[in-house]
């Protein structure tokens, strides 16, 4: 208990020194800025609200739905750097909240240095989404919670996926996935619900006007949706690394034109857009049928939540842009691998070396000095490779887990690990 509440003060005085330095460096503050500006257009009614003038301009123009601005508007009314300051406060309230309930539910170890894990892992990513004061964390907050509901009660996991789905695209990614799981009211209220959300604004805007933003917005999406296209950073996801190893890049327009060629090969880029779109959809597919073939009860047992670990895993490597502050989905399976790693005698000791030297990775990276040194590391996909290393060791456990149960259920005798029989005892 002491060393809980230890833990506790630390997180609050390191959630207030990260929003103190959040006001200080605000202005750069680039993907905060963009929401700002693009609210402050709409109270202002003097930039458009979508296109290359929108938020502060190129590359950094609005793009997300209507529904967002809305939702962002109470900040909007704040002076510029009292809103930046709030945001991170929410940040590092979720922060909070989502590792306390992720620890509960995965009775995640109170005792040794596991808890290292996931700040090593995904310190980095969740820093730097902070500093950039993008929305992708909370966004994340929102599916996260919505999974946690998941099987307790269809209106509100649907509900939290729903509002998610509406500030960003990404959330869509897990409606089939928790059909997959055997959840297809949820799913369906969640599609339901995500239509309800986006007609919303309508009462701001009027129907008409709420129409046309729409179709600017999906105007504008569709627009930039081909591999490649519009793109002004490193892509850290399949495409990106595709697209970097297997053709020309052209870094000329780009804001920081610095980044270095690595194509082994030149192909043609439509032929490099098809391959992404098969092995990603293979692998999306490969998802599902993890999720179905994964038991929806799991009775005097403990929830690893190891299909969930891998589909986060599994979003930021085949969608088709994934900056690195994507990453910060990784904190989930962060703290599953944590927990694994600290279990004795599961998973194997091959699954647990990939997952250290996943850890290894991400922890090493971020330190090495020199723009030049982070460039290369970016353009050669370093986040990317360190996940798929992540997402092995994951998916070798949770092969293992439910061979396990498959014997336990057939009567063999199968030697568990200490941790399981005294969580199953429970």
């Amino acid at each position: 208990m002491r060393s809980t509440r230890i833990l506790q003060a630390l997180f609050v005085v390191l959630a207030l020194l990260a929003v103190a330095l959040v006001t200080a460096r605000a202005t750069r503050s680039a993907d905060f800025r963009v929401y700002y500006y693009a609210s402050r257009a709409l109270i202002e009614h003097q930039r458009p609200l979508y296109g290359p003038s929108s938020g502060i301009g190129w590359p950094q123009y609005f793009r997300y739905p209507p529904f967002f601005l809305l939702a962002f508007l109470p900040f909007a009314l704040l002076p510029y750097k009292a809103a930046a300051a709030a945001w991170a406060a929410l940040k590092c309230a979720v922060l909070y909240a989502l590792v306390r309930a992720l620890g509960r539910r995965l009775d995640f170890p109170r005792t040794g240095f596991w808890w290292l894990v996931p700040v090593l892992l995904c310190g980095g990513f969740v820093a730097q989404e902070l500093g950039l004061g993008n929305a992708q964390f909370l966004v994340f907050g929102l599916v996260a919670a919505s999974l946690l509901w998941l099987g307790r009660n269809s209106l509100p996991s649907a509900s939290l996926l729903a509002l998610a789905a509406s500030l960003k695209v990404w959330p869509l990614f897990f409606v089939p996935y928790i059909a997959a799981r055997r959840h297809a009211r949820a799913a369906l209220l969640t599609v339901g619900l995500i239509a309800a959300l986006m007609l919303l604004p309508a009462a701001y805007f009027g129907w008409a006007g709420n129409i046309s933003l729409l179709r600017q917005w999906l105007g504008q999406e569709w627009s930039t949706s081909g591999l490649g296209e519009d793109s002004w950073f490193p892509s850290q996801s399949l495409s990106g690394v595709l697209q970097r190893y297997l053709t020309i890049m052209d870094y000329s327009k780009w804001p920081d034109p610095n980044y270095l060629q690595v194509h082994f090969l030149h192909l043609d880029p439509r032929f490099v857009f098809w391959t992404w779109f098969v092995l990603a959809g293979g692998a999306y597919v490969g998802l599902l049928w993890l999720a179905r073939a994964t038991p929806t009860a799991l009775e005097s047992q403990p929830r690893l939540l190891l299909s969930e670990a891998l589909a986060f895993c599994a979003l930021p490597l085949v969608e088709p842009f994934a900056h690195r502050i994507a990453f910060v989905v990784l904190l989930w399976p962060a703290m599953v691998a944590g927990v694994l790693l600290a279990w004795p005698g599961f998973p194997s000791p091959r699954s647990k070396l990939l997952i250290c030297a996943a850890v290894a990775v991400e922890a090493v990276e971020p330190l090495i000095p020199g723009a030049k040194a982070q460039r290369l590391f970016q353009v050669l996909g370093v986040d990317f490779w360190a996940t798929c290393i992540l997402t092995a060791g994951l998916l070798i456990a949770w092969m293992e887990w439910r061979r396990m149960q498959g014997a336990k259920q057939s009567g063999e005798k199968v030697p568990l690990p200490a941790s399981y029989e005294l969580t199953a005892g429970r």
